[in-house]
C-alpha cells in the first residue's frame, strides 16, 4: 500500500465531499464547483477541509493564485471516483435512484457525432436497460435554442471563449480545445491575394470567433462560401475553395493545416460542455454525464494505444 496517503482510523468518507473533490477538479477551481454544485465557495473549501482532516493529508497546495491537487490529493481524487461509480452504479442497479427519463433527448454538435456518439450510445446498452437516447445533430448554435426552448433534455455543444473564464453556470466543462485552420492537402495561401474564407451561414459562433480575429489581424480576406453543415463545409474545404477553422483534427478529416499557415492569425480554444435544460433535475442525469465523461475519453485513449476499438462498459 502506498505510503503517500497516511494511515487514518476507520471512517466513513461522505460522498457529498467527494463530489466536491472530484467537481474542483473536472470544474477547473473552488469558485467553479462551487457555481457547478450550487453552494458557496467557502462551502466548497469547508468541505475540503474536512476531507483533508479525516484524511490526514493536503489535498490542495497553493500555485500561484490557484490551487492544484497535491500528490495525495491526485492519488486521492481516483478513488474518489472509483468510490462515486460504485455508489451511483448501486443506485441505479437496485433501483433506488428517483425515476429517470426513459427517453432523454440529447443534442450533440456535429463536430463530434461520428467519434463519440456511437460509442456512448453502445455503451448506454450495457449500463442503463430501458433508457432510449434520441439523438439530435446540429450546430452548436441551434442546438442551444432548442435546448432553451425545452425540445433538448441536454446538449454536447461548443461554447465560446469566454466560458473558459466563466462561472460555469452555462453547463459542465468536458474538454477544452484548440480552434485550427484547415484546409484541402496542399493548399496554399496567396500572400498578394485576399484570403478566402469558408465559414458556415450564420448564426454561428464560430464563423464569429474566426471573422473576429481576421478583424483584428488586418488582414485582407473575404468569405468564398457559405456552408449549411458541416458536411457542406468540408466538401467545400476539400475542393480547395478555401480555408476554415474548426475544433477538430484536420488529417481525421483528410484534410490539413494550410502550408503556409503563418500568414494566418494565431486562434483561440473553445470550451465543449454538456447543458441540461432547465426543466430537467441536474441529479437525474449525473449518470449520464459520468457515462458521457469516460466515452469522450476512449477514442483518445483508443488512437495513443493502437488498439482496436472495445467499448467500454459497466462490470
Amino acid at each position: 500500500m502506498t505510503d503517500v496517503i497516511k494511515t487514518a482510523r476507520k471512517a466513513n468518507l461522505d460522498t457529498t465531499l467527494l463530489r466536491t473533490l472530484v467537481s474542483i477538479n473536472d470544474c477547473g477551481g473552488f469558485s467553479e464547483a462551487a457555481q457547478a454544485l450550487h453552494l458557496t465557495q467557502s462551502a466548497v473549501s469547508h468541505h475540503v477541509r474536512r476531507l483533508e482532516e479525516q484524511l490526514g493529508n493536503a489535498l490542495f497546495d497553493a500555485h500561484g493564485r490557484r490551487r492544484r491537487l497535491t500528490e495525495a490529493g491526485e492519488l486521492f481524487l481516483w478513488y474518489a471516483r472509483q468510490i462515486l461509480a460504485l455508489n451511483d452504479e448501486a443506485f441505479v442497479k437496485l433501483g433506488q435512484q428517483r425515476k429517470v427519463a426513459k427517453d432523454i433527448r440529447l443534442g450533440v454538435s456535429e463536430y463530434f457525432a461520428q467519434d463519440y456518439l456511437p460509442i456512448m450510445l453502445a455503451s448506454l446498452r450495457f449500463e442503463q436497460e430501458g433508457i432510449h437516447i434520441i439523438p439530435q445533430l446540429g450546430r452548436s448554435t441551434k442546438l442551444q435554442r432548442r435546448l432553451n426552448d425545452g425540445q433538448l433534455d441536454m446538449l454536447i455543444a461548443v461554447d465560446s471563449p469566454e466560458t473558459l473564464h466563466s462561472d460555469m453556470q452555462k453547463g459542465v466543462r468536458l474538454s477544452d480545445r484548440r480552434l485550427s485552420w484547415v484546409g484541402a492537402p496542399g493548399f496554399m495561401l496567396e500572400s498578394s491575394n485576399e484570403i478566402p474564407i469558408v465559414a458556415f451561414s450564420p448564426p454561428c459562433m464560430l464563423r464569429d470567433l474566426q471573422i473576429n480575429e481576421l478583424k483584428q489581424s488586418q488582414l485582407l480576406w473575404r468569405i468564398v462560401y457559405e456552408a449549411r453543415d458541416l458536411g457542406d463545409l468540408l466538401a467545400a474545404v476539400k475542393a480547395g475553395l478555401g480555408v476554415s477553422a474548426l475544433p477538430l483534427i484536420p488529417s481525421q478529416y483528410g484534410l490539413a493545416s494550410p502550408v503556409n499557415l503563418q500568414q494566418l492569425p494565431v486562434l483561440p480554444d473553445v470550451r465543449i460542455s454538456i447543458k441540461t435544460a432547465a426543466t430537467v433535475e441536474f441529479d437525474q442525469f449525473e449518470w449520464l454525464i459520468q457515462l458521457i465523461r469516460r466515452c469522450w475519453d476512449y477514442p483518445a485513449q483508443q488512437e495513443a494505444e493502437a488498439a482496436p476499438l472495445q467499448v467500454p462498459c459497466a462490470m
